[in-house]
């Protein structure tokens, strides 16, 4: 249904529906005049003539008509005449019809006279006392046949010129098909991709404005990344003199929350360095060949004293991946640490099951917890994004975990996907490459 209802909407199926109704339209005109032209114009000439001539055949077949002189002029002029009178009765041609045995179609009627078509016959009819002669036009007449196919051949021409000026037009808008594809590419992230230009005219400097767009979004995230960098790798020395600093001062409350606080400074600037290498592909995977389910038990049983707790559900015996094992037990204890953190009070565990999608071995973490309001979810993997419901006191953290995790979980070409509605809860899943496709 998506897919038909996208067609329908579709510029390229309005385009269409456009140049149908244009055709259509331009037929039962030029229909209508031709119609009108042959009415008013040709047809009442045409019957006089018709009935002049027939005039002279009945004159020339004498009174009363003669069948022999009948023949001669049937094979002269491809005309059946036939002839009904008090005497005799006959005909040139078993084919044609008596006028009132059959249900005519009238076009002219007058004294002594009248012209209609029944079937494939053209009619002319003369009456002069007693006798009547009967004219059957059909093998030389067939003009309606003639304004058929001549209908049928404009509305081919018709067809296929409206059908070449679409091909053309779909050839012209192409760009916006390009533009479309553009978009969607930008929006999953890669930023590497550039719209065609192969021609000079609007469309193509839209698509080379929106080259230029992408370039400059391109340069204004790695300047941001750049700076993020720079200041992480300059904040290290003093962090150093900060710590050997600490190391002098009298044992006490303030000391312990310096170094508190010196910890987690640390710990900040080593995230988004490890990032920051993950991303430009300086730091190395050491991709083995493990089993998951044994990577993950001991991660569970690390968070055994914290609230609510974390359970193991529906493991299975085994489940082989291909990862770097730190960066993986990395990657879970984010995630379970955040599960366990957000779940506040609740008494329902948070979750972990294990399960295969080929290609990927796939670990769900699940919490009953607070869960993540909508408008917040397309930026929780942003660097220091935090949602504005989790900035107190008691919900530690600065929003580099979950950029982390995205940037290893790219670095091993598997994928790290969120769930949440405000108020039920999140899962989390994150699915790892069980062959090596790195």
């Amino acid at each position: 249904m998506e897919f038909v209802r996208k067609k329908i909407s579709s510029i390229f199926t309005k385009l269409l529906l456009v140049i149908i109704v244009t055709g259509v339209c331009i037929n039962i005109i030029i229909g209508g005049v031709f119609h009108y032209i042959y009415q008013n114009l040709a047809e009442t000439p045409l019957e006089k003539n018709v009935i002049q001539y027939a005039n002279y055949l009945v004159e020339d077949l004498g009174s009363p008509p003669r069948f022999q002189r009948a023949e001669e002029i049937a094979k002269a002029s491809f005309l059946e005449i036939r002839y009904d009178g008090p005497d005799e009765k006959w005909s040139t041609s078993a084919d044609i019809p008596a006028m009132d045995d059959v249900h005519l179609r009238i076009w002219h009627e007058g004294e002594g006279i009248k012209i209609g078509k029944y079937r494939h016959h053209y009619l002319v009819q003369i009456t002069r006392g007693p006798h009547r002669v009967t004219f059957d036009l059909e093998r030389s007449f067939n003009q309606e046949d003639t304004h058929k196919r001549l209908a049928v051949l404009f509305v081919v021409l018709s067809t296929l010129v409206l059908a070449g000026a679409y091909f053309f037009m779909r050839l012209i808008l192409r760009p916006l098909k390009w533009l479309t594809e553009g978009v969607e590419q930008i929006s999953k992230g890669n930023l590497e991709h550039q719209v065609p230009v192969k021609r000079c005219d609007e469309l193509s400097e839209l698509a080379d404005a929106f080259n230029a767009m992408t370039l400059q979004i391109k340069k204004m995230l790695h300047a941001k990344e750049r700076l993020m960098l720079d200041v992480s790798h300059e904040l290290r020395s003093p962090l150093t003199r900060l710590k050997i600093a600490l190391e002098f001062l009298p044992e006490g409350a303030a000391k312990e929350s310096l170094k508190e606080d010196v910890v987690v400074m640390e710990s900040m600037i080593t995230e988004i360095l490890e990032t920051a290498r993950l991303r430009d592909g300086y730091a190395k995977l050491n991709l083995e060949a493990i089993d998951l389910v044994a990577l993950v038990k001991p991660i569970i049983a690390g968070f055994a004293g914290s609230s609510p707790g974390v359970e193991a559900k529906d493991l299975p015996a085994s489940m082989p991946a291909v990862v770097d094992p730190e960066m993986c037990r990395t990657v879970l204890k984010n995630i379970i640490s955040n599960a366990v953190k957000y779940s506040g009070s609740e008494k329902v565990p948070v979750s972990v099951s294990l399960f295969c999608k080929s290609p990927f071995a796939v670990v769900q973490v699940r919490d009953r917890g607070m869960g993540i309001p909508e408008e917040d979810l397309p930026y929780i993997f942003e660097p220091f994004y935090r949602v504005e419901k989790s900035r107190s006191q008691t919900i530690q953290g600065y929003g580099l975990g979950l950029n982390l995790c995205k940037t290893i979980m790219k670095a091993h070409k598997g994928r790290i996907e969120i769930e949440s509605s405000l108020g039920k809860g999140t899962t989390v899943t994150l699915s790892f490459l069980e062959k090596t496709e790195i």
